[in-house]
């Protein structure tokens, strides 16, 4: 088996995982999950890691496509970083399960100014070359594999985590 042959065999090993994770990862109704981002951005608030936190950060739509969308297009950090994202939701009888989604942090004076997360659809990628669920540093075209997790631990991770550390 030649270098590349391996390496393609643990990327499809690794997205194998990541689906079977993906697939036992069904979250509540997206009208409860937004209430609940947006109640964990409010603690932020309460921590003093956020600026302020309304009732419009967190929209849920309803597309033409059959999804169900939550977004967060700009929670701003005391430190003028910004966290925006965009979560699509597919119902199925047994519950709600994740399709893609795009988390973007902008961090404010720091060497790092972005980090990207996304889950991208499963159609058509290259597991050695773009894993599904990847992160970007700042405008690189490096797709770095990352785990794929619930929402609000992703918005845990970044106000706690990486908000606070990357770049400084």
């Amino acid at each position: 088996m030649s270098l590349e042959d391996e390496l393609l065999s643990m990327a499809r090993e690794r997205e194998k995982a990541s689906e079977a994770d993906l697939a036992r990862l069904w979250l509540d109704h997206p009208g409860k999950l937004r209430l609940q981002l947006r109640n964990d951005l409010a603690t932020q608030v309460d921590r003093g890691r956020l600026k302020h936190s309304d009732d419009r950060v967190v929209h849920l739509s309803s597309p033409a496509n059959g999804l169900q969308e939550i977004e967060c297009p700009a929670a701003e950090f005391r430190s003028d970083s910004r966290l925006n994202f965009k979560i699509e939701l597919e119902g199925l009888q047994e519950g709600w399960l994740i399709r893609r989604f795009w988390f973007h942090l902008h961090l404010a004076g720091r060497t790092i100014k972005m980090v990207r997360i996304h889950l991208n659809e499963k159609v058509g990628h290259d597991p050695l070359r773009v894993p599904r669920c990847h992160f970007h540093l700042d405008d690189s075209k490096a797709h770095i594999p990352f785990p794929i997790m619930p929402p609000r631990l992703m918005v845990h991770l970044i106000c706690e985590h990486m908000e606070p550390d990357l770049g400084l």
